[in-house]
């Protein structure tokens, strides 16, 4: 007695009840009990799509327990169900010449040890594979059109900040988006903000604590800002991209001004900031990097020695450092925050600050301007009144604005978290022993490129002079 496999698939459950598969697993024990097999095991893969490339697990374990010599036919509704890729059938077809492996379906017979019977099932995969392309392409433009709309977009947790229906606003999440793009906008890292957040039990939607690369996305989000965006994703790619393109005003309510969501993304998006690896636990060193070596040029990082906080050039076997530099760390941190606010306590600077401020906001214009004449430009193309020819050589200038725009937006971002910062010494002081590390980095990294620290005088206890700024213009 032939020992039959029952392989089912359905590639979307909305409801996630599995009904789809369920059916077919009926269908196909009827057809195996009709054959006289006997069923040797069940393979369902409920919400998986053959077509994109996804890891079907009881697919790979059938065909392991095929090469096992366990399995003697597959038994599955459409052939379709098996496969939506031409390579796998053949992989299929491989299987039933080397271990004699029979292929049944509910909807007809196909006969894998002839020559007709795998012209048919090739035919049928073809087919298959056809209509799988198609209807990928008509979902594709289907969501651009519903981003066109500013239409929500559906499945999937609901976004933080709105309700099930994704347009109510949740007043208590929304005031913790408007505090970590405060925050992150002031400079404070992401991974500062999430063990606050934890500290807080401040949650995700599904429960659980924030990460730096969860709130990194959220923030990056044209949504909290009002707007929809479009990110196209091909199927071969696994990782969503962080950005896409706005294309309308959408219909549910801002939480944060477009402006600042602007910021947010151009911040976000810096290609020099690993949000994956940033650490877990808080930083304690406020100098680490900042610093230079005097005699080699090398990051200085901290170290204690005896319970003593220190900042030292590392002598590290191969990395050039000398490791001939060290600084109390305390007497350093204090003598840069001194040096800061004497800079900072100054009307040139103030004045400075305000004219980056307002050059912010007309470059943030511009971005989103050149955005709004882009999204007009792919209208115009898709309703035929412009050719492909026209619509690139429209949109190469406003791609090289675009470009230009955004990375002097980035720049002047860079000088935000002083803005809230700057008044007078007493006032900056106490606004600075409220800071923890993180923020108090983002001031000192606002100003300051890098400090050298030339080598100790042995004469003396404590020598400010050894210590030379190179000072952000």
């Amino acid at each position: 007695m032939r020992r039959a496999a029952i392989y089912c698939r359905i590639s979307q459950d909305r409801e996630g009840a599995g009904l789809g598969v369920a059916r077919q697993e009926a269908d196909c024990r009827t057809l195996v009990e009709r054959r006289g097999w006997q069923v040797a095991g069940v393979y369902p893969d409920n919400d998986v799509s053959a077509y994109s490339g996804s890891p079907r697990p009881a697919w790979r374990r059938l065909l392991e327990d095929i090469e096992a010599g366990a399995i003697d036919a597959i038994v599955c509704w459409h052939v379709d169900r098996l496969t939506r890729s031409p390579r796998e059938l053949e992989d299929v077809i491989d299987l039933a010449d080397r271990r004699g492996v029979e292929l049944a379906t509910v909807t007809g017979e196909i006969d894998l040890a002839t020559p007709t019977g795998r012209l048919i099932a090739r035919m049928l995969g073809a087919a298959a594979r056809h209509e799988a392309e198609h209807k990928a392409e008509r979902q594709k433009r289907q969501r651009r059109q519903n981003a066109e709309a500013g239409k929500v977009s559906g499945g999937g947790m609901r976004p933080y900040g709105y309700a099930e229906d994704r347009i109510t606003i949740i007043n208590e999440e929304a005031d913790i988006i408007r505090e970590a793009a405060r925050r992150a906008l002031a400079g404070e890292s992401l991974a500062s903000v999430c063990r606050d957040f934890e500290k807080r039990d401040i949650r995700t939607p599904s429960g659980r604590h924030w990460l730096p690369t969860t709130l990194r996305r959220m923030l990056a989000a044209a949504r909290i800002s009002g707007r929809r965006e479009h990110i196209p994703r091909s199927s071969f790619q696994t990782t969503r991209p962080l950005l896409g393109e706005i294309v309308a005003d959408a219909v549910w309510p801002a939480i944060i001004d477009p402006i600042d969501s602007d910021r947010l993304r151009v911040l976000l998006n810096d290609p020099t900031r690993d949000y994956r690896r940033q650490a877990a636990t808080g930083r304690t060193y406020l100098l680490s990097g900042i610093l230079r070596c005097g005699r080699c040029g090398h990051r200085m990082n901290g170290r204690p020695r005896s319970g003593v906080p220190r900042y030292v050039c590392p002598n590290v076997p191969g990395s050039g450092a000398c490791g001939g530099i060290a600084t109390n760390a305390a007497r350093t941190d204090q003598h840069a925050r001194d040096m800061l606010l004497t800079a900072l306590d100054s009307p040139t600077m103030a004045e400075r600050l305000h004219q980056d401020s307002g050059d912010d906001n007309n470059l943030a214009d511009l971005v989103r301007a050149d955005e709004e004449q882009l999204e007009e430009l792919a209208q115009a193309w898709a309703a035929r009144e412009i050719s492909r020819k026209e619509w690139m050589a429209a949109r190469t200038p406003i791609d090289a604005r675009l470009d230009k725009n955004r990375a002097q937006l980035a720049n002047l971002s860079r000088s935000s978290p002083l803005l809230p910062f700057i008044g007078t010494i007493e006032e900056m002081l106490a606004r600075w022993e409220e800071m923890n590390v993180s923020q108090q980095r983002a001031i000192i990294t606002a100003t300051i490129r890098t400090i050298t620290v030339a080598p100790a005088d042995p004469r003396r206890r404590w020598d400010p002079d050894r210590f030379t700024f190179d000072w952000l213009a």
